[in-house]
């Protein structure tokens, strides 16, 4: 603990000037909303690294990140010239402390977590530029990874900083039992405050489950959100690793926040066998005839009855969603082997055959 925080010190004070990082001034620690009379004796800076590496060590959470993100807070007032992100990995890396950064020169989000405990929780905290100083607010969205943040300014442009920001959006993942949900926050403030107030939430219901989002370019207007996410198809038994019927939805960030532009389905072999039993279970024959090749596949597919529930369906193991061949399982002992091709854009079916149920 002691060579960390003599590590962090050194590094501070000496060893980051090739990078335009620390400053050779003595450092002193300004707590948020403190005046600067209050600052703690230079030495007393080293004390406070330790004792927020002991809190991360003993037993972690919100009182350590809390120390933690007053720490960087104090050296970014002191190099406030650099870009912010920039300065928070410098500092958060030399000293020791575990945290993902995103974000730019005028603002950036920081997520705090245990080192030797990364899956253990999350504190996210959102830092800025106001003027001349650097602000600190502790955000919603604890206990999940954060991946990207952006802002919009007061004006229909998007672009700001400092005061001229209006609202905050960060991307972050929630773990789940089948894989990463991703989950969109707004936080919005109004003219003339310091404080940000959570505006909205978009979850795995907005967003379509498991899967990723990013913010995208939209020209000189204010960054658009695209997700590319899957959820559980009815009727079929689908791993983590099984092919899935993947959606893309595209969102515009409007001054009330994200409002959803559209949604497409991705074409697959596997999406065009799923709307195919669809269409048989529900009668739809005018369906069902335009995802065949040839009608005489619906004869077959209704002597082996595949319009009846009869068990979960499940694709055989280890098959890649865009094969033009695939298997499938039904119940316990039904198997069929599936024949695909491209045709417009879209998958059909061109060839459906019962197949020998091997072991798994």
């Amino acid at each position: 603990m002691r060579a960390r925080v003599a590590a962090c010190l050194v590094g501070m004070l000496a060893g980051l000037a090739a990078v335009a990082a620390c400053s050779r001034q003595p450092p002193r620690f300004v707590p948020p909303n403190a005046d600067s009379s209050l600052a703690v004796k230079p030495d007393s800076f080293a004390v406070l690294v330790g004792m927020a590496l002991d809190q991360w060590e003993s037993d972690g959470g919100a009182p350590a990140a809390q120390a933690t993100a007053r720490l960087l807070l104090d050296d970014l007032r002191r190099h406030a010239d650099g870009p912010l992100a920039d300065r928070a990995r410098t500092f958060l890396d030399s000293c020791g402390f575990s945290a993902e950064v995103v974000g730019g020169a005028d603002l950036m989000a920081v997520n705090l977590f245990s080192r030797s405990d990364p899956t253990g929780g999350a504190w996210p905290n959102l830092f800025w530029r106001d003027g001349e100083s650097v602000r600190l607010q502790a955000l919603e969205g604890g206990g999940m990874r954060l991946f990207d943040v952006a802002a919009r300014g007061t004006d229909e442009g998007g672009g700001g900083s400092g005061s001229d920001l209006s609202q905050v959006s960060a991307i972050f993942g929630r773990a789940s039992n089948r894989g990463q949900q991703p989950v969109v926050i707004v936080w919005r403030r109004s003219a003339g405050s310091n404080r940000w107030a959570l505006s909205q939430t978009l979850g795995p219901d907005s967003l379509g489950g498991v899967g990723v989002a990013e913010f995208v370019p939209q020209g000189a207007g204010p960054v658009g959100l695209e997700a590319r996410t899957y959820r559980r198809t009815p009727g079929f038994d689908e791993c983590a690793t099984c092919p899935h019927i993947h959606h893309t939805l595209r969102f515009a960030w409007a001054r009330g926040g994200w409002d959803k532009a559209s949604e497409e389905t991705a074409a697959s072999p596997y999406y065009a066998f799923v709307q195919l039993i669809a269409a048989l279970s529900a009668g739809d024959r005018e369906l069902a005839q335009r995802l065949v090749a040839d009608p005489s596949l619906l004869e077959a597919a209704d002597r082996y009855e595949l319009g009846r529930a009869k068990g979960l369906w499940r694709v055989a193991p280890g098959t890649d969603e865009s094969a033009e061949e695939m298997t499938f399982f039904r119940g316990p002992r039904e198997a069929y082997k599936v024949r695909f091709a491209p045709h417009e854009g879209q998958w059909m079916v061109t060839d459906l055959q019962p197949a020998q149920r091997s072991i798994e």
